[in-house]
């Protein structure tokens, strides 16, 4: 009869354990480069689930049932993972090294949990001890515990299959990883030679710029702004921003939206050191493709000024611009008509207000749709397709995308890192800025070409629009 007795009582403390372990808060731990929260769900098919967010997660079935392990990814440190990276093969599963990199932590972990059973198998027999406090009754139902837990683990590890994340199952946006990986693989080798060749093309671009110069009046009191956009995460565009603003003297940079593809500091963070070394502003409007949190990372950067609603000056040129209202969410898709009908009441609204303006930006000209008139001059992105629009009142000017798509481009190699470089002159009858040129700039990839197309505004007589292209082999 005791036998039965001690026996219900173990069941009982186990059973304890085990609710304890499916509704306890999860555990924060480190990795290398990574924070986690981890917890043990007991009611599952033997998965490893890890969360990423706002990207997805991955599944694995690395065990046999009933438990499901989760990990939760709270922080990277991305000096820890850039050393990580360094030294990792791209041709290497990345998910399996990203698993052997956790298991110091998940020993910590267990240790935890081995300590947590003992206290609840201890605390169990005071359900039953009417009072009375029986220690050696508490230290053997918390050895049965500690017991049944080592063995649930044991269980849990003999079965173990880290190789199963060879076969891992990916839900959210990251179900493009394996496309990523497979492209990034063939295109790391284009963007070192890009790279390269850059500096050498911006150099010819220049001489090509220099002979247009020769045919126009050079303007004394000029202000040079470079419309890049849609960079997409590319490193090559770095390199091609940086040639033109050293090169044609830039006084400002805007840039309208879509930095990074997946919505996550992590790529945002790949360009503080470019951000850190630029010597004159950047003004950035988030596109779709940006988050909240990538957002409030670039707010955070000295050399970035992020504009999410309002009008700013910046080297003497005045902007209205709204954010793209997809960048408040974790979404990567477009807004709807309806929201998207808001934003560009707001920014209709805040130009009616605000007063004369040199540029107003915004990542999808869609946005502009009550704005077009007035002789107004728009920056803007989102489509890859560039493009110098001059209508009968307004101007409209489209960036295409200066990192050629990003890893989209990679698929099939087809390459165009395009931008724009406004020279504006400064009117002291009309105490105004007015745009003078556009100069769309072009360099493609496979065969490496690149053009020059110059549009002249507010033509004087024996003037005319002036375009140049050169393939370079």
């Amino acid at each position: 009869m005791k036998f039965v007795k001690f026996a219900l009582k173990s069941v009982c403390s186990v059973l304890l354990l085990l609710l304890a372990l499916h509704f306890l808060s999860p555990t924060l731990f480190s990795a290398g480069a990574f924070e986690f929260d981890a917890y043990v769900k007991i009611f599952g098919r033997g998965n490893t689930v890890i969360h990423l967010p706002p990207l997805g997660k991955l599944i694995a079935q690395t065990h046999l049932p009933p438990f499901d392990l989760h990990f939760t990814l709270q922080y990277i440190n991305l000096q820890e993972l850039s050393h990580f990276l360094g030294n990792s093969n791209l041709e290497t599963n990345w998910p399996f090294l990203f698993l052997e990199q956790i298991k110091a932590s998940l020993i910590r972990y267990a240790g935890y949990f081995l300590l947590l059973a003992f206290f609840l198998g201890a605390g169990s027999s005071l359900l039953w001890s009417q009072g009375k406090i029986n220690k050696k009754e508490m230290g053997i139902l918390g050895f049965v515990n500690v017991l049944a837990l080592v063995f649930f683990m044991l269980f849990v590890v003999s079965f173990y299959d880290f190789g199963a994340f060879k076969h891992v199952e990916y839900q959210g946006i990251i179900e493009a990883a394996p496309l990523v990986l497979n492209v990034l693989e063939k295109g790391i080798e284009v963007i070192d030679s890009l790279g390269v060749q850059v500096s050498g093309v911006v150099e010819n671009i220049s001489a090509l710029h220099d002979e247009m110069e020769t045919d126009i009046a050079v303007q004394k009191n000029s202000v040079k702004v470079l419309h890049v956009s849609d960079i997409h995460n590319n490193p090559a565009a770095l390199e091609f921003i940086r040639s033109i603003v050293e090169t044609f003297q830039v006084d400002l940079i805007i840039d309208t939206g879509d930095l990074v593809d997946y919505g996550t500091v992590f790529e945002a963070g790949r360009f503080a050191d470019f951000f850190a070394r630029l010597s004159i502003p950047y003004v950035f409007i988030p596109g779709n493709h940006e988050s909240p949190q990538v957002v409030d990372y670039l707010k955070g950067l000295e050399s970035v000024i992020v504009i999410e609603e309002g009008i700013i000056e910046a080297s003497g040129v005045k902007i209205a611009a709204v954010a793209d209202p997809s960048s408040y969410s974790p979404g990567m898709d477009a807004a709807d008509e309806e929201v998207m009908e808001e934003a560009a009441e707001k920014l209709a609204g805040m130009v009616k207000d605000g007063g004369p303006v040199d540029i107003i930006a915004a990542h999808n000209p869609d946005i502009f749709m009550h704005l077009r008139k007035d002789g107004r001059l728009f920056l803007c992105g989102h489509l890859h397709v560039p493009m110098i629009k001059q209508e009968d009142g307004y101007v409209e000017i489209n960036a295409g995308s200066t990192g050629a798509s990003g890893v989209r481009g990679f698929r099939d190699m087809d390459l165009t890192f395009s931008l724009v470089l406004l020279s504006f002159e400064y009117s002291e009858q009309n105490l105004a800025l007015n745009l003078y040129s556009a100069d769309m700039i072009k360099i493609k990839h496979n065969p490496l070409n690149y053009s020059l197309e110059r549009v002249l505004f507010n033509i004087q007589p024996g003037e005319q629009e002036t375009g140049y292209e050169k393939d370079n082999n």
